[in-house]
């Protein structure tokens, strides 16, 4: 690669529009800098796909934000701002609360959850291993009790 190159791969965040519609279980805008994070919605396409990762961020009010699902790459988040709670496990039962520059790893195949606890919008990081990672496998339990009341539903 021309080191040239390199100013193609440079992305401003002007230059990345939120996405309402990449997830639209839940109600939070997407931002995505590089690859799927993966969303099959692509009225809005990713800013970057030459990469071996997918970077994006998560902004939402309070409330449930993604329900149990798994997917078959890693996933790491870091909020921004905010506090966030994840839950992973069958059953969602396990959980930690994570504030700004914390960061949590998920590993494949793990169902994993995670809600904005804290009292406005909130900004969360999110990494996957793979730039062309496909929709999360999403879980079919509808009444998890380890689980926010309102975590199946969408925040209206």
């Amino acid at each position: 690669m021309n080191l040239k190159d390199i100013h193609k791969r440079v992305i401003r965040r002007q230059d990345v529009p939120a996405n309402w519609d990449a997830f639209p279980d839940f109600k939070k805008a997407t931002y995505r800098y590089i690859g799927t994070m993966a969303s099959t919605e692509t009225k809005i396409p990713p800013v970057l796909m030459e990469s071996d990762i997918s970077l994006g961020i998560i902004e939402a009010g309070p409330g449930p934000q993604a329900r149990l699902h798994d997917h078959e790459i890693e996933e790491i988040f870091m909020p921004l701002e905010g506090m966030w709670e994840f839950f992973w496990g069958p059953n969602g039962e396990e959980r930690a609360t994570l504030g700004p520059l914390d960061v949590i790893t998920v590993p494949p195949g793990v169902l994993r959850g995670f809600n904005n606890v804290g009292a406005g919008t909130g900004r969360l990081l999110v990494l996957h291993s793979s730039a062309e990672a496909e929709g999360a496998a999403f879980d079919k339990k509808e009444n998890l009790s380890n689980v926010t009341d309102t975590n199946n539903h969408r925040n209206a």
